[in-house]
């Protein structure tokens, strides 16, 4: 969870004219998307799957974070922050109401800012893995990856200084050749 705003908001909607929210956002995902090429032509845009909250662990999780941000949100170190109705999921949607949190979640939940792990590094494609240690795609000859998509898993923290580390570690390697 981390806080995000304030942002400008019309006046019906925040008399103050400015909203904040909490972000719930899933770190280490279960469900498993996939993307794929759409034609062998080099501009046609992937395919791309999330398969967002395909597992149900997912989808459980979330809804717990979303009770907890409530928490937070109802908390006495909030409250000088916080005046008016909640926006989203909303007054209609009781806090204890599992069911309708979970079909709140369902129909908001987006990839969260930094996917990774479409080519994900590993010693055995038959387990999945696309790359190896040093980003050379198995069964390739000569096909390195050098970016967030080999990241087997998403770091808790943002990707641009692990990614930054993976290229440099990798075009070292490369260089070395």
């Amino acid at each position: 969870m981390f806080a995000a705003g304030p942002f400008e908001a019309p006046t019906e909607v925040s008399a103050g004219g400015a909203v904040l929210g909490i972000v719930c956002g899933l770190m280490a995902p279960r469900s498993r998307g996939w993307i794929r090429l759409q034609s062998v032509g080099p501009v046609a845009p992937p395919r791309i799957h999330p398969a967002h909250l395909s597992d149900p662990a997912d989808l459980e999780a979330l809804v717990d974070a979303v009770i907890e941000a409530r928490r937070v949100a109802a908390s006495q170190a909030m409250a000088p922050w916080i005046s008016g109705p909640e926006l989203s999921p909303g007054e209609g949607v009781a806090g204890d109401d599992r069911t309708a949190l979970a079909a709140w979640v369902r129909n908001n939940a987006s990839t969260f800012h930094h996917p990774v792990g479409t080519c994900a590094m590993g010693d055995d494609p038959a387990t999945g893995a696309v790359t190896d240690a040093r980003g050379s795609v198995h069964g390739i000859e000569g096909l390195t990856v050098a970016d967030a998509s080999i990241m087997p898993i998403i770091p808790t923290g943002t990707t641009n200084l692990p990614t930054i580390m993976i290229a440099e570690r990798i075009s070292r390697y490369l260089r070395n050749l």
